[in-house]
């Protein structure tokens, strides 16, 4: 029996699909203005996870997950510059060409992280018939009031705003900076729809004016589209959860008069050497460049230590140790018998409390010696590892290997081992035998 957090009941819940075996599952896609970072991959692998689980439960699943390509603004604003309109202006493109090439860069990411691909991913700018239509319902149903352009909803209208993140209007803004709006009626009123500035490239035609829409109607809009409403999950990172996910359910419940989703999940944060990720500490790091250092294994079984709801810190020594972990696995695997276990029942008990991934890890290597090769079979299914025992390698590999093997031979093991180290960086595993040197994964 499947329980796992709520973050609207703010409790442990079991987990009842609206459909018997099929679930509906939206998880907030990236804002493609550039490329996605380590932060991003934690939230995406942990939501794998629980897809890919809950397939292994025998449930059928509906995966969408968004492409944001207008409306997002700097820093979460509800004036001034688009994200994708910077970053166009900036590289002396036009916003459609930056969206399409970081939108490309993002299904590489999902790729290469051996992370499922979403069933649907619905483009904000493909859905602009269908967000004039929501405000015009909520216009209708006075949940929302136009001025000079701009539609705001009115948070004074939904009674329950705030339930989500478990506090009142007062704490909510208590702590954000917003400038004033002399258009909103109230500060705490946030944008369905933007006037347009004459500037701005990206544009269309509404009832009241050129104009964009706001970011937080996109999910709502595009989530019920192909999943209808309510669905089972709606998920994201922590930081998602006031404003974006407290203003999705605010509209999405006063424009329909249901609830938007029956289950949030939210991924904690990741640090990088214990601080918040920004490109202004240079500590910023995507994942491309973390792919170039650490094979995907790696990542995801150094992850996998951290419990989802709980920030993880990025750093060496918990890569290093990942490292270790999946050397054991791999050798473990080579070793493996065609047996039947009980060892499947016992990870998805581990599963099955509030999704508990290092429960299952410690189980994992608790039982190593004692796995079969049906076991493996199950842990890269749920997982999403591959933990291969054979590889073929690059001719820069090859040189690499034979440097270190001259190096050896000269008796220079400061050498040896440093290309050892990066080979270990790469995904490889070296042994070194009487007949030279072997390598087992990649």
């Amino acid at each position: 029996m499947l329980k796992f957090y709520n973050s609207l009941s703010r409790k442990i819940e079991k987990f009842t699909p609206l459909h018997d075996k099929k679930v509906g599952i939206y998880v907030c896609g990236p804002t493609v203005y550039d490329s996605s970072h380590v932060g991003h991959a934690r939230t995406w692998i942990f939501f794998d996870w629980l897809r890919r689980y809950l397939v292994y439960s025998g449930y059928k699943i509906k995966f969408v997950q968004n492409i944001t390509d207008a409306g997002h603004l700097v820093g979460d604003a509800e004036e001034g510059e688009d994200k994708i309109e910077k970053a166009a202006k900036a590289k002396g493109q036009n916003p459609q060409e930056i969206a399409r090439g970081y939108e490309k860069e993002y299904f590489q990411d999902l790729s290469s992280l051996n992370i499922l691909k979403p069933d649907v991913n619905p483009r904000a700018t493909e859905h602009i018939k269908d967000i004039i239509a929501f405000n015009q319902v909520l216009l209708k149903k006075n949940s929302a009031y136009e001025k000079d352009g701009n539609v705001y909803f009115d948070v004074s209208a939904f009674r329950d705003y705030g339930k989500l993140s478990g506090r009142t209007l007062v704490e909510l803004f208590s702590n954000v900076r917003i400038k004033p709006d002399p258009l909103k009626d109230d500060p705490a009123d946030f944008a369905l729809w933007l006037k347009a500035s004459p500037g701005h490239l990206q544009k269309w035609s509404s009832p009241w004016g050129e104009g964009f829409p706001g970011w937080h109607i996109e999910c709502s809009v595009m989530s019920a589209k192909y999943l209808g409403q309510p669905f089972d999950i709606h998920g994201s990172a922590s930081e998602h959860i006031f404003p974006h996910h407290e203003n999705e359910i605010a509209q999405s419940t006063a424009y329909a008069g249901k609830p938007l989703a029956h289950y949030f999940l939210h991924a904690g944060m990741l640090l990088i050497n214990g601080q918040k990720m920004s490109k202004s500490l240079k500590n910023f790091i995507t994942i491309a460049d973390a792919l170039k250092k650490y094979d995907t294994d790696t990542i995801k079984l150094a992850l996998m230590a951290t419990f989802w709801r709980k920030p993880f810190n990025w750093e060496e020594k918990a890569l290093k140790t990942a490292r270790i972990v999946k050397e054991k696995l791999v050798r473990q695997k080579m070793a493996s018998q065609p047996i039947k276990t009980g060892f499947p029942t016992e990870l998805a008990e581990a599963m099955d409390d509030n999704l508990n991934v290092p429960k299952a890890l410690a189980l994992i290597m608790k039982n190593l010696s004692k796995l079969s090769r049906d076991d493996f079979k199950v842990i890269e299914e749920i997982f999403g590892l591959e933990l291969k025992t054979e590889m073929t390698l690059t001719p820069a590999d090859k040189k690499l290997i034979e440097r270190r093997e001259a190096a050896r031979k000269k008796g220079d093991y400061k050498e040896a081992d440093r290309i050892r180290r990066k080979l270990q960086d790469k995904g490889m595993i070296i042994e070194d035998m009487a007949a030279g040197t072997r390598v087992l994964t990649k």
